[in-house]
């Protein structure tokens, strides 16, 4: 007996047990929308937004420095064992540097900027206006003003200004300490007011010229870190190995995942989570299926004990309870795809609007997104289709193995 006969006697029995047989197309497309959308979305939100937006607005791809500023003492302040003087050579070194895309030294250092009466701790960072200009995000972000320019002044971020409700061209006072240990204080226009939505910048991130953070640090013609830009994220690795032969007897080269410790931390669990989740949908689904056609098979015992008698074989008999439980899985994935295939094309091309709740945490999450791939619907139709395959797998067995003269007797 063919294949194809055998498939289309298993197609009527769907339909003559058309309760059962939605129930069980019901949780399959549960499970395979769910597990599209999920996949979509921790590649979205966790790779492409969380981990990319911290690395464009925290920490860049790699850092150079020198071994003294990890010393949590001056970690956060310009001491003489942390500060680069001859930096310009070797930032036109990365530049020339395979898959590097932009460089910016800075002169980072803890700070005050006020109006005069008050004042509001900050990360005062110093920087070269031109490198900085295609390096980073504050060029794209500034929503008043002008960049930074030969003139000098300050760029504040939006919180920042509302606080003391700076406008452009107004003065701000930017305090910090020299690397003698004594505090510095220059007054700078306002030359310009950024946003980036993310909280920890736009309220605590002030940018100068590096020239003015010498001058305010007191430190010469010099910069304590140096940031890296790459192509991919994926390119880090290369980068660090070849950062280090070049420049690793005189500096410490850190990725972004040295940075970005609590980040891959919560990403890790979850990841955990949406797996432990994943896992007991599968199983229920798989255990779902299971019972319904042990139902099925309990039914129709007599059905399968005649059809034995008339010269059916075992195989047959398995083929047939398989391919109910494939048909199942096939059309139940194919319905999962449109469930959740909706979710995932609102995810990917509009999101969700994250960036309010960013002062509750210290991680750029600023949308909630999805990126789905092409194999993603491939691999959520084999979730849906292995499922029933191993759910009417055991009930197939027990239908093949049944003994006619016992079956034939059951009432």
């Amino acid at each position: 007996m063919n294949d194809k006969y055998i498939f289309s006697i298993s197609a009527k029995n769907l339909k003559r047990r058309m309760r059962r047989s939605v129930l069980n197309i019901t949780s399959i497309a549960i499970t395979s929308g769910i597990f599209l959308f999920f996949i979509g979305f921790y590649r979205g939100t966790y790779i492409a937004m969380m981990r990319e937006s911290f690395i464009q607005l925290k920490s860049a791809h790699v850092q150079m420095h020198s071994p003294a500023f990890d010393d949590k003492k001056i970690q956060d302040y310009v001491a003489k064992e942390s500060v680069i003087k001859d930096y310009p050579p070797i930032v036109q070194k990365i530049l020339k540097m395979k898959n590097v895309t932009g460089v910016s030294p800075r002169l980072i250092s803890a700070g005050f900027i006020g109006n005069g009466r008050e004042k509001l701790p900050v990360m005062v960072t110093g920087c070269d206006p031109e490198l900085e200009r295609n390096f980073g995000f504050i060029n794209e972000a500034l929503k008043e003003g002008a960049y930074l320019d030969a003139s000098g002044g300050v760029l504040l971020g939006r919180k920042a200004a509302d606080l003391f409700g700076f406008k452009v061209g107004d003065l701000c006072y930017v305090q910090a300490q020299t690397v003698h240990n004594t505090p510095n204080l220059l007054i700078l226009p306002v030359t310009g007011i950024y946003e980036t939505k993310f909280h920890e910048l736009d309220k605590n991130t002030v940018f100068i010229r590096i020239d003015d953070a010498n001058l305010l640090c007191d430190t010469g013609d010099s910069v304590n870190k140096i940031f890296v830009m790459l192509e991919r994220m994926n390119d880090t690795g290369a980068a660090v190995s070849a950062l280090e032969k070049e420049f690793g007897d005189r500096f410490d080269v850190k990725p972004w995942e040295y940075y970005a410790q609590a980040l891959l931390e919560g990403e890790k669990g979850d990841g955990i989570f949406y797996a432990i989740f994943l896992t007991i949908l599968l199983f229920i689904s798989v255990t779902t299926i299971m019972g319904t056609m042990y139902v099925n098979v309990y039914e129709r015992i007599r059905e399968m004990a005649t059809l034995r008698a008339i010269g059916w074989q075992r195989q047959e008999i398995f083929k047939l309870v398989v391919y109910e439980s494939l048909a199942i899985g096939v059309i139940g994935s194919l319905i999962g795809l449109i469930l959740g295939g909706i979710p995932t094309a609102y995810m990917t091309y509009i999101g969700f609007d994250y960036s309010k709740m960013t002062e509750m945490v210290s991680l750029p999450i600023l949308r909630l997104i999805s990126r789905p791939a092409l194999y993603d619907p491939f691999l959520a139709v084999s979730v849906g289709i292995v499922s029933t395959f191993f759910g009417g797998l055991l009930p197939a067995i027990k239908a093949s193995k049944m003994i006619i003269t016992d079956a034939l007797r059951v009432n």
